[in-house]
């Protein structure tokens, strides 16, 4: 049994965090789709992984994983390798380059944001400080059974 208001409460943390991502101008010095950006963001949080695996937790197919996985090769930005105890299996992992580009883009998201943090108050913003640390600390527990 959850307390009441913590559904609505993560309802509302994804849906915003969704809204804010998507005011990324068209314009903006990021080359690379916001579905590239999560799979680079993935292998860097998580590490190496298997495409069926990165396929399950991005909620996508594998072809749609594996069709992204190949640009971002070609890029530079991610390389495969065999499984090492599967050889049907393919291992997916950031390069330096990958890492970079990365950066990058979290750069530019930060950038993009920059005029409307501008027009906040000195007490929202600290409000937000205070949220984002906040989330860092939820992200960092260890993630509860799912009842089912």
């Amino acid at each position: 049994m959850t307390e009441p208001g913590l559904q609505k409460l993560g309802e509302d943390i994804i849906t915003t965090a969704a809204r804010i991502v998507r005011w990324v101008p068209k314009n903006s010095d990021i080359s690379l789709s916001l579905a590239a950006a999560r799979i680079l963001a993935r292998l860097n949080d998580s590490g190496p992984t298997r495409i069926s695996d990165l396929a399950a937790v991005e909620r996508s197919s594998q072809p749609t994983i594996t069709n992204h996985v190949k640009r971002l090769e070609a890029l530079g930005l991610v390389e495969r390798r065999s499984h090492p105890g599967d050889a049907r299996a393919w291992i997916i992992s950031l390069t330096t380059e990958g890492e970079r580009e990365l950066a990058t883009m979290r750069h530019e998201l930060g950038v993009s944001l920059e005029p409307f943090l501008a027009t906040m108050s000195s007490q929202d913003l600290a409000a937000l400080t205070e949220g984002v640390a906040a989330m860092h600390r939820l992200m960092r527990q260890p993630r509860p059974a799912r009842d089912g």
